[in-house]
């Protein structure tokens, strides 16, 4: 009986403990999401001023998070429905894959046509501006002339443009075979229409002033009849007629700065960018030597193609951000209620062009894509590995939503060596020719 009543009440005694127990650790959980929600409620009211939006975070302990967990705000609504997303379609059939090939075939032909019009545009004002110009007149006084009177026999123009020429050879020859073949595509793009816009805005500053050629003995061009007039366009851009008045930005400076800063921005490799500085320095005092500008031109042509490359490369930021979070690269504020680049309407037409001739909302719906075969359009491994928008903690253990590396893998590369272009044009010519194996 004394045994039966000791654990009687031991039964007891440990059911009470539960009790007590279970009652503890409910109030705690209560305290717990109480706590939680004060916590959400204080993060939703909180302005994200860089984007103009009010972010909403939510309560996704629960919750595993990829690509298609939503991500809310009042006006984006990226994540909101993935379904209503239908344009980032999984690649994975070959008529698909050469559809969207030829789509950036397309872009490419017409910022060809682009740069062959500033080419011809430049050309044009350089002639104009060679008619007010008389052989003879006296050059203005520079320092690095006046330290070297001398131009040594072999710094004459095909010395200069080979060399320019051998720095677009390399160039080209990194960035066209050794990246992802749609990456490629874009670079040759991108070179393009920055050096035409160059060429449209350097032209107005040839023609507005007239300076005197460094070397006066110079013959300046003529304005001739239309036909004439091509046929010098033809002999500017092929070297075989010299320019008196081809001056104020030097061109040669800009093209060559616009090729560095792609090294600078493209490569990884630091030997490499150190190698390719140095050779552009070695461009810049051989044009100024050989008197083919003042040291003014080469000053002003590297600030000018620095700013082009920047602001170029600004907006494709702005276009491919917009675009990841609202698939639509117009802003979502207009007016003073916005940031500055959403205030200036001129450049909402400049990030519509570059969208439009880059085939970026193309690009970035193939960033959606979970195809993990076509490695010619992202270097990530594996292909397409994240989404374009992840989720990060901050130092205070605060979710947040960023947009990952494969985000800015898609458009501008990630610097190193990729051999997915050359298995393609070694396939290609094997197709071409019939060489595939049969099954």
């Amino acid at each position: 009986m004394i045994e039966g009543n000791i654990n009687a009440n031991t039964t007891h005694q440990n059911t009470t403990n539960n009790k007590i127990e279970k009652n503890f650790i409910k109030e705690k959980d209560i305290i717990n999401n109480d706590t939680i929600k004060i916590l959400i409620e204080h993060n939703n009211s909180f302005n994200d001023e860089s984007t103009n939006y009010i972010t909403t975070f939510n309560d996704i302990k629960d919750k595993h998070y990829n690509h298609k967990d939503s991500y809310s705000d009042n006006k984006g609504h990226y994540f909101e429905g993935q379904e209503n997303i239908k344009k980032s379609v999984e690649i994975k059939n070959c008529p698909y894959k050469k559809k969207m090939l030829k789509i950036f075939l397309r872009r490419l032909v017409c910022a060809t046509i682009i740069g062959i019009i500033g080419i011809c545009i430049q050309c044009y004002f350089i002639i104009l501006s060679d008619t007010y110009y008389k052989t003879g007149d006296e050059p203005l006084k520079d320092r690095l002339h006046e330290i070297f009177k001398e131009i040594p026999a072999f710094m004459n123009t095909p010395f200069v443009n080979g060399s320019i020429m051998f720095f677009l050879a390399i160039t080209l020859l990194r960035f066209g075979l050794f990246c992802p073949l749609l990456l490629s595509i874009t670079i040759l793009i991108r070179i393009i229409l920055m050096l035409s816009f160059i060429y449209c805005i350097r032209s107005f500053f040839i023609y507005v002033t007239t300076l005197p050629c460094p070397i006066p003995t110079c013959q300046p061009l003529k304005h001739k009849t239309l036909v004439e007039n091509l046929y010098t366009f033809y002999l500017i851009i092929t070297a075989q007629v010299y320019e008196c008045t081809d001056l104020v930005i030097s061109g040669h400076t800009a093209f060559t700065t616009l090729l560095t800063f792609f090294w600078f921005f493209y490569e990884r490799n630091i030997y490499v960018k150190t190698t390719i500085f140095l050779y552009s320095i070695y461009i810049y005092i051989i044009i100024i030597i050989s008197r083919f500008h003042y040291t003014v031109d080469v000053l002003m042509g590297y600030v000018f193609g620095g700013s082009v490359f920047l602001f170029y490369h600004y907006l494709v930021d702005v276009a491919a951000r917009r675009y990841a979070l609202n698939t639509s690269v117009f802003p979502q504020t207009y007016g003073f209620s916005g940031s500055f680049t959403d205030r200036f309407q001129v450049f909402q037409y400049f990030i519509r062009a570059i969208t439009y001739l880059e085939a970026l909302d193309h690009r970035m719906n193939f960033a959606l894509s979970y195809d993990k075969e076509w490695n010619c359009f992202c270097s990530c491994v594996p292909v397409n590995k994240n989404s374009l928008l992840i989720k990060k903690k901050n130092v205070r253990n605060e979710e947040y939503y960023d947009f990952s590396d494969h985000f800015y893998h898609s458009y501008a590369g990630n610097g190193t060596y990729n051999l997915s272009t050359i298995r393609n044009i070694i396939k290609e010519f094997k197709r071409f020719f019939g060489m595939n194996k049969k099954n």
